[in-house]
């Protein structure tokens, strides 16, 4: 099982790492450079990729030897995957030593064992790399391959710069790596790397883009404690977010902004949730509120440019009111989505993940504990489901309470407790009956729907009348939309009435009614 963390650099910046004094100290051994040719073989339908595997010839000096990589897990940068390799006479992959290589469990194993696979196999891509290593002893059980990288992947048609540091765990436990990138960030300005060489090469290759992430379902048992249910909800919130950021900072699709603020929103609702028994580090809330704003602002203007705009305009003539308005509101939604693809590519976000990470999978909030709060910690989760259900089910009625009729301000505070009683609900739903708390989470969603659209109005109405001071030209557009999304408002009012009608007849899921 391979464990490896991966960060990008910038041109130029990655050998500064080998010659700072906080790593010298901690070398084994002298670095030693080499020059590296990987070439990664495929059939022509990418039977390997679609399984999850990557098979490669890697040459140095006289010495090939082939690898075979499956999917695993990947966390702000940190691979864990299986990896069989062993040396081969040619330029091309021996199946017959790797099939022996490769346990019959192995989910790519069957693929291995097509005989027609070797006649298929061709080479897609080559990575050429100038690598400097070294091994890093961190403590007495604690050992890091440090690896950087400086070359190119190159395929049929495009090619892409190779700018990384590695860092391979050979002794120790994982969290260990992050504490490292951590120092190095303090002497090179680093990124996570989402992707490996070889995702970036089948990039290339098909030219293809990662989708949106959304969250996976949660499975949680009954018999978890408190702390190791946080560390589930919060891993599996930040596989979302980090799912998303790669297709933030590419820029093309703006769905992905969409998902990865959704990951952030649920995560601060957890925290949120999880405060009184097991509060995190003050500065997180500060520098999470920030990069879930530099999204919110790109997200907005996407929506307004696209879906929110196309509506109000359908019944109008196309002209140069209009085209005015729709080209002011595209370009505002251009410059947000760069600075939120800035953001997420940042050293300050880097830093905010890799020591967000440390601290759920350290259980940084053991460091100082009493005997009052590890009791606390250790209880069952059951217990505590049903008291934040119930607890987020109460404000949301007492905020709620003639919903129709309250103003934009009071119906903001009871959107965002409508959302935060459902992020609970869905973290929670594995430990409930499907009968008691799927109707709850159906009729929940189409209020929270309802309240999103009309908040949607709000925070459109708002853009608009910015972008009508900002950009004359887009004035009457801006009014146009503005009129016609207020009639929408209010003709919302009685489905507004019925859906909160129906929400305040529903039973609140509970584990202690069973």
């Amino acid at each position: 099982m391979e464990t490896e963390l991966k960060l990008q650099a910038s041109a130029g910046k990655a050998s500064r790492v080998l010659h700072a004094p906080a790593i010298s100290r901690l070398l084994v051994n002298p670095a030693t450079t080499d020059e590296l040719t990987s070439t990664y073989f495929d059939t022509p339908d990418l039977r390997l990729h679609k399984c999850g595997a990557s098979l490669r010839v890697r040459t140095t000096g006289d010495i090939r030897v082939q690898t075979f990589k499956l999917d695993g897990t990947i966390k702000a940068g940190l691979f864990e995957r299986d990896e069989f390799e062993g040396p081969v006479q040619g330029d091309s992959p021996e199946l017959e030593s790797l099939r022996q290589l490769v346990p019959e469990g192995k989910k790519a194993a069957k693929v291995l064992q097509a005989d027609e696979l070797a006649a298929q196999l061709q080479p897609l891509f080559v990575t050429r790399v100038k690598r400097a290593t070294a091994v890093l002893h961190l403590s007495d059980d604690t050992e890091v391959e440090l690896a950087v990288d400086d070359g190119v992947i190159e395929a049929q048609t495009a090619s892409t710069p190779i700018h990384a540091v590695e860092l391979e765990l050979q002794n120790g436990a994982p969290e260990q790596l992050y504490e490292l990138a951590l120092a190095l960030l303090e002497i090179v300005p680093l990124r996570i790397d989402h992707m490996s060489k070889s995702d970036r090469g089948y990039e290339l290759f098909v030219q293809e883009h990662r989708l949106p992430v959304r969250a996976e379902p949660l499975e949680l048992k009954r018999r978890y404690t408190v702390e190791k249910t946080l560390q589930h909800i919060a891993k599996n919130c930040l596989a979302q977010i980090h799912g998303n950021e790669r297709g933030v900072v590419s820029g093309h699709d703006p769905s992905s902004v969409h998902q990865m603020r959704v990951g952030l929103r649920r995560l601060r609702s957890a925290l949120d949730m999880f405060e009184d028994v097991i509060a995190a580090p003050a500065h997180f809330d500060g520098e999470l509120r920030w990069i879930a704003g530099e999204l919110g602002g790109a997200r907005d203007w996407e929506v307004l440019a696209g879906a929110t705009l196309d509506q109000a305009f359908e019944s109008a003539k196309e002209g140069d009111d209009v085209n005015a308005t729709r080209t002011a509101a595209t370009e505002r939604a251009i410059h947000n989505r760069k600075a939120a693809a800035a953001a997420v590519d940042s050293v300050r976000y880097t830093r905010l993940v890799l020591e967000f990470t440390l601290w759920i999978e350290s259980m940084g909030w053991r460091i100082e504990q009493s005997a009052r709060d590890l009791a606390r910690r250790e209880r069952r989760i059951s217990d505590f489901a049903d008291l934040t259900l119930t607890s987020r089910h109460k404000k949301l009625l007492k905020r709620a309470r003639g919903l129709a009729e309250l103003d934009d301000a009071s119906r903001h505070r009871a959107r965002i407790a409508a959302k935060k009683l459902r992020y609970a609900t869905e973290f929670f739903t594995s430990l409930y009956p499907k009968r008691a708390v799927k109707p709850f989470i159906n009729a929940l969603s189409e209020l929270q729907d309802d309240l999103g659209w009309r908040n949607d109005i709000v925070v459109a109405d708002e853009l608009l009348r910015s972008l009508a001071t900002e950009k004359p030209e887009a004035e009457f557009g801006a009014g146009f939309a503005r009129g016609y999304f207020a009639s929408r408002a209010a003709l919302d009012h009685g489905s507004m009435k019925a859906l909160w009608a129906k929400f305040k007849r529903m039973d609140l899921p509970s584990l202690s009614k069973r």
